[in-house]
């Protein structure tokens, strides 16, 4: 056989092609996962944006954090996550990434000016809310919504007036889960409305929020005999398996003297947008269980109907909604019981709804109480009230600090005498997660000069008219915490007495003479009264053996 000896620069060629040929293939396979890489990028921020449009923020907010770490990141990636982060209320890092944006970008969007200058007065920077509070009023001068927020900022003391008097307190049934709303059912049990996981075979969460779905819960109180506002709480359980929704029971309201309620759960069936949407549905509780008796008639589900508040008589209903006819993303709505049904849902106009949200408005008496970020407050939303005279809404009024923060305050009930009740609020952990927080209005103003007369009977069945004045006895006021005495006074020759109260607790006064020794017991008004005049009767029978109860 005859052997063909190749040329070298044959093969040197041929070497040159395959290495030619592997060269394409490999770029057009990185080409290829790069292009790859790419699209799937894009689809990523895609979906994000849908997610932030659909107003799953805390979805596209993950997706965008994500995207941020990737080395190619679009140019508007911070404004991106600024919005996210102050829709689902994280404020500090919406701030952050604001300030980012803003140094590689003169302008914003006007929008985006005044979420950046909402997000500062939510973290206490005041002075440069007001600079970009400012721009937004001077790309929109008639705007009152700029102009309500540069007036609050300007006149911030006003919100503090009565902050002495008021107090909020945390409540001690929180968990690391939302607590949004908490309303008085009785004298011994409260209703509330969590997101706390219920016991389930298969957890569901709520992708929007990427946590369990919200539900009533029912737990009983007692009071904590030291403090002026604080409860304690125990046996929390489910209210009712009759009222347990396939997702979100969200708000609730109690009316006819406990005996019916009025609450907005998901729907059941998806609307053609694939939502569960908020509607209104009424239960009547029979024979000790919650019975749901029917559906508010102008339910619809291409909106969310929600966050209900209703007379006792249950005759005039109000809620929240973002129907497309609305001042804002959401306003509230009344509607009027009639021997047909329901009215159509009735706009309360622009005294009350401004072209951003109100929430969660509580009846008391003759006073309406709602959440808005609308209107001038300390922070995102607010508390506010306002009174209903011959058919008509007066003059808006801020619950001030403490109730307000400059953080967010959504939920608000009180009880029948409009001086205790509780509010929900982030102030602790700001973001998704919402606390039940305990108030209290109008309280006495500690150190207290208390006077009055002090008095003796040897009976207690003899008659008023053989009262004898106690004069010159000596009287300890002592804290029962302790025992601890906290201050002394003697009556006058009159039984006439002036007596110091430092601060609010549990009293009793003992009481003493030649010929007496013993305690009475003394209470101190946990509200402001006009009256603090005191008269008190030693009943020789009761008071001749106080000394040794009490040192039993």
């Amino acid at each position: 056989m005859k052997l063909i000896h190749l040329p070298s620069i044959f093969i040197m060629f041929n070497k040159i092609a395959v290495l030619f040929t592997l060269v394409v293939l490999f770029s057009s396979a990185n080409l290829k996962a790069q292009e790859s890489v790419f699209s799937a990028f894009n689809q990523s921020l895609a979906d994000a944006d849908k997610a932030f449009i659909a107003e799953n923020y805390r979805k596209a907010l993950s997706i965008y954090e994500s995207i941020a770490q990737n080395e190619n990141t679009p140019d508007n990636i911070d404004l991106r996550l600024a919005r996210s982060y102050f829709f689902t209320f994280q404020y500090e890092k919406a701030v952050q990434h604001y300030g980012q944006y803003e140094k590689t970008n003169l302008e914003f969007p006007t929008e985006d000016y005044f979420y950046f200058a909402e997000a500062l007065s939510s973290t206490g920077d005041r002075k440069r809310a007001l600079h970009y509070y400012q721009i937004c009023l001077d790309k929109k001068p008639n705007n009152e919504l700029y102009a309500g927020r540069i007036w609050r900022l300007s006149n911030l003391t006003y919100l503090y007036e009565d902050s002495i008097r008021n107090m909020a307190h945390y409540a001690k049934l929180n968990s690391n889960y939302s607590e949004l709303q908490m309303v008085k059912v009785s004298e011994k049990e409260v209703y509330l409305v969590s997101n706390q996981p219920q016991v389930e075979m298969i957890r569901k969460l709520d992708i929007k929020e990427n946590a369990p779905f919200y539900n009533l819960r029912k737990v009983e109180t007692y009071e904590d005999p030291f403090s002026i506002v604080a409860l304690n709480y125990e046996n929390l359980k489910p209210a009712d398996q009759n009222l347990k929704a396939q997702f979100h029971l969200s708000a609730i309201n109690i009316f006819d003297d406990g005996n019916q309620m009025v609450y907005a759960s998901s729907a059941k069936q998806k609307n053609e947008k694939g939502n569960h949407p908020l509607q209104l549905y009424f239960a009547k509780k029979k024979r000790g269980k919650w019975v749901k008796v029917g559906d508010y008639e102008h339910n619809n589900p291409e909106f969310n109907i929600s966050e209900p508040a209703i007379s006792n008589d249950g005759n005039r209903l109000i809620f929240s909604a973002n129907f497309i006819n609305g001042l804002g993303e959401k306003d509230l709505y009344v509607s009027i019981k009639t021997e047909e049904g329901w009215s159509e849902p009735e706009n309360l106009g622009d005294n009350i709804n401004t072209e951003r949200d109100e929430r969660f408005p509580f009846f008391h008496q003759s006073n309406l109480y709602f959440s808005s970020n609308g209107h001038p407050g300390l922070g995102g939303f607010d508390l506010y009230k306002v009174k209903l005279m011959d058919g008509n809404y007066q003059e808006l009024e801020n619950l001030g600090y403490p109730v307000n923060s400059k953080f967010d305050e959504l939920s608000f009930s009180i009880d029948s005498l409009g001086q205790q009740g509780f509010l929900s609020s982030n102030r602790k952990n700001q973001g998704f997660d919402f606390d039940i927080y305990e108030f209290a209005l109008d309280l006495q103003i500690y150190p207290l000069s208390v006077e009055g007369t002090i008095k003796f009977i040897e009976h207690n069945w003899m008659d008023s008219t053989e009262l004898k004045v106690l004069s010159n006895v000596e009287m300890e006021l002592v804290d029962r915490t302790g025992n601890k005495v906290v201050a002394k006074t003697r009556s006058d020759a009159k039984g006439n007495f002036n007596l110091k109260v430092p601060y609010y607790s549990k009293y009793k006064i003992r009481i003493r003479d030649e010929d007496l020794d013993g305690f009475v017991s003394f209470e101190v008004p946990k509200f402001a009264k006009q009256d603090l005049s005191y008269e008190i009767v030693v009943v020789n029978d009761d008071f001749k053996n106080s000394l040794r109860e009490e040192n039993e």
